[in-house]
């Protein structure tokens, strides 16, 4: 009966009872219970801040240097990463069964005592100007301790290095007025030289200058002189060129004149050629155009004939149908001028038999009859009126006044008629009212049947005629 034990790669289980102890790492193994126990030993990576406080270099300089230093078990070897038992061993003897901070601490003070040991052998100079050198120095000196207690050396490296009496801060200031001091040097010098070589390009710049434009004036004067030259053979050539133009273009002048005139006599020739040959067509075609002249005249004269033969005929026609209509217009006027007189004369005939039986009767009865017509007439100016202004005076209104005026005229009416006719209009009316009507009947009391159909019918008349807003 036991426990199974399990460790990862960063850890080491020491398996320790009867016979001998066994190491686990990163496997599984039994433990036995009553006779065998299990210690863990860390294998991971330590990292450690090594601090030597106010530490006296070679001249008795303090200073305070500040490092970083990481270490673990030396568990594996470099080359194959095989188990490095012994070392492992080491560890254990050494470490096996205490806490954390405890080997922290034992690897701390084992590493500050070396580096101010080696911070003893060296001067702040040496300390300030080379820090990897001090480093490696730190390396060299612990790693012996180290693998004595199982434990190898990763890395270390220098943070800080400070000191309290400002020794670093004026070594760092004469060395920066040093470098200031080359620096200035140097510029100096550099300038003086930058100044010597820039004037020694600007002198042979010159001198370039001054050949390049000499000797392009040289050429400038060469091309001149080739373009004058060439000027000159143009001229030369130009001139022999245009004489042999002009005396080409005499040449073809005088040939031009000579041909000229050959075709003008050719033209000439061909010109009196057609001119007769159009004689000879003109002839051919007079007298084609004659006898053409001739039939149109003939057959011009046949139709002139025939057209006025036809106006002829219609006129003719016309004639006759006009005479023919006028006599039926004639006739019909005739015929309704004798029916239209007959009946007037019916019309008077009975008239006058009526005034002849009736008297003076009638005659007021017919003027009765008309008196509504006469009292439209005066009248009909007033309806054409669009507006009437009336101004009232003293005596009262203004439209009674204008009733009045109309009235006044009706008034007049009897002596007019009376003026006119002879016919008192009022007696005549004062009889027919005292008579009872007597005076239209005759002796037996009865009208006469003529007289009664010619009163009712200008009764009627009267009666379908309309009657205007003018009218009263």
């Amino acid at each position: 009966m036991g426990n199974c034990i399990i460790t990862p790669p960063s850890q080491v289980a020491v398996i320790s009872g009867p016979g001998k102890s066994r190491m686990v790492i990163g496997q599984c193994a039994f433990q036995k219970w009553f006779i065998e126990r299990v210690e863990i030993l860390s294998l991971e990576l330590i990292t450690l801040t090594v601090k030597s406080v106010e530490a006296e270099t070679v001249r008795g300089v303090r200073v305070t240097v500040s490092g970083t230093c990481q270490v673990k078990v030396d568990a594996f070897t470099q080359q194959d990463l095989e188990q490095n038992l012994p070392q492992i061993t080491l560890a254990c003897q050494h470490f096996l069964g205490k806490t954390e901070d405890q080997v922290h601490q034992a690897l701390l003070r084992t590493l500050e005592g070396h580096q101010r040991q080696i911070l003893g052998t060296l001067t702040v100079e040496e300390l300030y100007k080379d820090r990897a050198a001090f480093s490696q120095r730190v390396r060299e000196h612990i790693q012996e301790d180290l693998n004595n207690m199982g434990f190898a050396l990763v890395s270390y490296t220098v943070n800080q290095v400070l000191d309290s009496q400002g020794y670093m801060e004026a070594l760092g200031a004469t060395q920066t007025a040093l470098v200031k001091r080359e620096a200035a040097e140097g510029e100096s010098k550099n300038v003086s030289e930058a100044k010597k070589r820039v004037a020694e390009n600007e002198s042979s710049a010159n001198m370039a200058e001054a050949t390049y434009r000499a000797e392009a004036h040289v050429g400038v004067a060469m091309e001149d002189e080739k373009r004058a030259a060439a000027d000159r053979d143009l001229a030369i050539k130009k001139a022999a060129y245009k004489a042999e133009v002009n005396h080409a273009e005499a040449t073809a002048a005088v040939a031009f004149d000579i041909e000229k005139a050959r075709q003008g006599q050719t033209v000439v020739r061909e010109q009196t050629k057609q001119r007769a040959e159009e004689a000879l067509v003109m002839l051919d075609v007079q007298g084609t155009e004659a006898l053409t002249m001739q039939k149109q005249k003939e057959g011009v004269s046949k139709a002139m004939l025939i057209e006025e033969k036809n106006k002829a005929e219609a006129i003719r026609a016309k004639a006759d149908a006009k005479a023919h209509e006028i006599n039926q217009v004639g006739v019909a006027e005739a015929s309704a001028i004798l029916a239209k007189g007959e009946a007037e004369s019916k019309v008077l005939e009975l008239r006058g038999d009526s005034f002849q039986h009736f008297g003076n009767a009638a005659i007021v009865q017919s003027i009765v009859d008309r008196l509504p017509d006469i009292a439209r007439e005066i009248a009909a100016p007033l309806a054409k009126t669009d507006k009437m202004v009336f101004i009232a005076g003293e005596g009262g209104g203004a439209g009674s006044r204008l009733t009045q005026d109309v009235g006044s005229i009706l008034a007049q009416l009897p002596e007019t008629v009376e003026a006119l006719t002879g016919v008192d209009i009022t007696k005549g009316l004062d009889r027919m009212v005292g008579s009872g009507g007597g005076g239209t009947g005759n002796s037996n009391g009865h009208m006469d049947p003529k007289l009664a159909a010619l009163l009712g019918a200008a009764a009627a008349k009267q009666r379908s005629q309309p009657v205007t807003p003018g009218d009263h």
